[in-house]
């Protein structure tokens, strides 16, 4: 899972009572994604299956212990951008609960569901945020899960 984070840093507890630092809009992704700039990918959700390092075969690569190619290209992307205030300037979705998130200076976070699965796990993303009744925007393979209101609603609690 990808999690993106929307805002200025905050110290809040987590559902378990424990005291963490993030912002007042998180983004939850398990399905395909990736940012681009206008001319080109820069780092995809995919990115993580290949190793930083092109010695290490495929077969032998464990994303857990080495860098990937995402590890090292996003790591650089944020070092780079640190300064920068990345605002999300537009919002739409597509029927079937893709996603486009269009930052400054044309960075947009593209997310595509690409299976057609149904099940009972069919969590494509999720959007949370501090609500006092702790419940979220996801969207399954589904659609909208639950009976809520739309994501621009859930925006402006």
């Amino acid at each position: 899972m990808a999690i993106f984070e929307f805002g200025p840093p905050k110290k809040f507890l987590n559902r378990k009572g424990v005291e963490i630092e993030g912002s007042d809009l998180r983004l939850h992704v398990q399905c395909r994604w990736r940012m681009v700039d206008g001319s080109r990918i820069l780092f995809t959700g995919d990115d993580l299956l290949r190793p930083a390092n092109e010695e290490i075969p495929i077969d032998e690569f464990d994303w857990d212990k080495d860098d990937s190619v995402l590890d090292v290209v996003r790591r650089k992307w944020i070092e780079d951008h640190r300064a920068a205030q990345l605002k999300v300037v537009h919002v739409a979705g597509d029927q079937y609960g893709g996603c486009k998130i269009e930052l400054v200076d044309g960075l947009v976070l593209e997310l595509f569901p690409c299976d057609s699965d149904r099940g009972e796990y069919s969590e494509h993303w999720r959007l949370l945020d501090d609500r006092r009744d702790g419940s979220h925007f996801v969207v399954t393979g589904y659609g909208v899960e639950g009976d809520q209101d739309s994501p621009d609603d859930r925006l402006n609690p």
